[in-house]
């Protein structure tokens, strides 16, 4: 997908961020289980040697990483692997919160690790109860753009916060909205090279410069908005939500001589 004059490639396109709440029950008659007693030992082992890395596990049919640390929103035991990070309790209901990794979602997708997810729970003596609940989705688009023809005051949205970031001068960040939706424009290749290190981008795309991305943070009621909370509903689902949001929520303008930006033509991006 490339505009007329060039300026545009589109790359890349689909979800880099999901986090799902998970509530499930021990299998009657299975032997497998999570020894939640030893966990907390081990991880109470770890923080009192402070050592600072994880200590590897095997849990069920997968390893994983037991950090030394619980979660702010009250889950004891966190794990993790390249696929997940895994917050988990006994007593916690939902009594598992996942959040799929970056890397993962790219290298597969999110119904094939919700798939896998639910295989190392069956693994460990683990049903699901209810549905799975989805609790945070980010639509991404990446793009080429070989020059920057937009600015602030292009973007009509029905946000009513925005911010923008530069370094040195130049534009880095547009962020429009906060909580339930969040649209961020920026340049990818300046995030991956001052923050994030997800340098296997560049072999995806076959670029490394010039990339920017369009991101929509999307939160549970705006999913639940849109009849969104299972993984089924998601892939019949979104195609609406994005319409959404790029249709009536967000949208980047040309600017011209009419005082209602809204009336201002679409920018080809």
């Amino acid at each position: 997908m490339v505009d007329e004059n060039q300026n545009i490639k589109l790359l890349l396109h689909g979800i880099d961020t999901l986090q799902c709440a998970y509530y499930l029950q021990n299998g009657e008659n299975r032997e497998e289980f999570i020894d939640y007693a030893m966990l907390a030992r081990q991880k109470e082992s770890i923080r009192q040697s402070k050592r600072k890395e994880p200590l590897p596990i095997i849990l069920g049919n997968t390893e994983f990483l037991l950090h030394p640390y619980g979660s702010s929103s009250g889950y004891p035991i966190i794990i993790s692997n390249s696929d997940f990070k895994i917050e988990t309790g006994e007593f916690n209901m939902p009594n598992f919160f996942v959040t799929f990794s970056s890397e993962a979602l790219w290298r597969e997708s999110a119904y094939t690790l919700n798939q896998k997810f639910l295989e190392w729970a069956d693994s460990v003596g683990y049903r699901p109860m209810l549905d799975e609940s989805l609790t945070r989705v980010d639509f991404s688009f990446d793009y080429k753009i070989s020059e920057l023809d937009f600015y602030e005051d292009c973007f009509v949205s029905y946000s009513k916060k925005d911010s923008k970031h530069r370094e040195c001068g130049a534009v880095q960040t547009f962020t429009l909205g906060k909580d339930d939706i969040v649209l961020r424009v920026y340049d990818k290749i300046a995030e991956i090279r001052q923050q994030s290190d997800k340098v296997w981008f560049f072999s995806m795309w076959g670029e490394e410069t010039d990339v920017w991305r369009i991101e929509w943070q999307i939160r549970k009621p705006i999913l639940k908005l849109f009849g969104i909370r299972t993984f089924d509903d998601l892939r019949e689902r979104q195609g609406a939500l994005l319409h959404y949001l790029a249709h009536d929520h967000d949208t980047l303008r040309q600017p011209n001589d009419d005082s209602n930006r809204s009336r201002w033509p679409l920018h080809p991006l």
